[in-house]
């Protein structure tokens, strides 16, 4: 989904954004030829609607929201549900906490140097829509998109899905609609209403069985790409070696 051009240029004369796709892309610091064929398509995508809202200081949801595609995303945001938080804690951030309650001045040490990863995370995807599922999630999702179930699984493995995508699996899982956004990496989570520190404080009020599962589920998500990279390994030289 992308919002229609006419849309677009309007809105960016509502905020003094030149209307020339040159002069448009140097002010959005998007690249020209991109702005130019998706105004001349009749249709601009959400990142081009992104870049021009940060470009002016205009909160990306807002600028959306002015859109007949998104007019529901400002008024349907919410605060992340505590689920939806630790879908995006990692493995390198769940193991930091653990490392630093079993040995303060170890753990402490590694703390003052570790960045969280903000998304899109690998796999964050996945453990996000686990995280929300309602309860056949995949399923709903694939029919109102009117996609295969098994296509919408590899947008989901492969960590890609597209935005208007994203808020309608936010929408089945009742929860704010920018949080896949977010997730997809498509929005900040600052942008998307995550408060700052929200994983921070969720990881260190976790019990330790419930952080030690967290770093269990973590491990099992790292080895199953482990083995799904080794396999397409084994097959591209199996391929290579065949064709000589």
């Amino acid at each position: 989904m992308s919002v229609a051009a006419a849309a677009f240029k309007h809105w960016a004369s509502t905020v003094d954004l030149p209307s020339g796709a040159l002069p448009l892309a140097r002010a959005i610091g998007v690249n020209r030829t991109t702005v130019q064929a998706q105004l001349l398509r009749g249709r601009v995508r959400e990142a081009v609607v992104i870049a021009a809202a940060r470009a002016v200081g205009v909160e990306p949801v807002v600028a959306l929201s002015s859109f007949d595609e998104y007019d529901e995303l400002h008024r349907e945001m919410r605060p992340p549900l505590p689920v939806e938080i630790l879908s995006q804690v990692t493995l390198t951030d769940a193991s930091i906490e653990m490392l630093r309650r079993r040995n303060t001045a170890y753990g402490d040490a590694i703390a003052a140097v570790h960045t969280w990863e903000d998304p899109p995370q690998q796999d964050g995807l996945r453990t996000w829509i686990d995280a929300v599922d309602p309860g056949h999630i995949r399923r709903d999702l694939a029919e109102r998109l009117g996609i295969a179930p098994p296509n919408l699984s590899a947008q989901i493995t492969a960590n890609k899905m597209r935005p208007r995508h994203l808020v309608e699996a936010a929408r089945i899982a009742n929860t704010s609609l920018t949080s896949g956004l977010a997730v997809g990496g498509v929005i900040t989570l600052q942008e998307a209403g995550w408060p700052d520190g929200a994983r921070s404080h969720a990881v260190t009020h976790l019990s330790d069985v419930a952080l030690n599962d967290l770093v269990q589920a973590r491990l099992a998500a790292a080895q199953r790409g482990a083995r799904r990279l080794a396999a397409d390994s084994a097959e591209a030289r199996r391929i290579e070696e065949t064709l000589g």
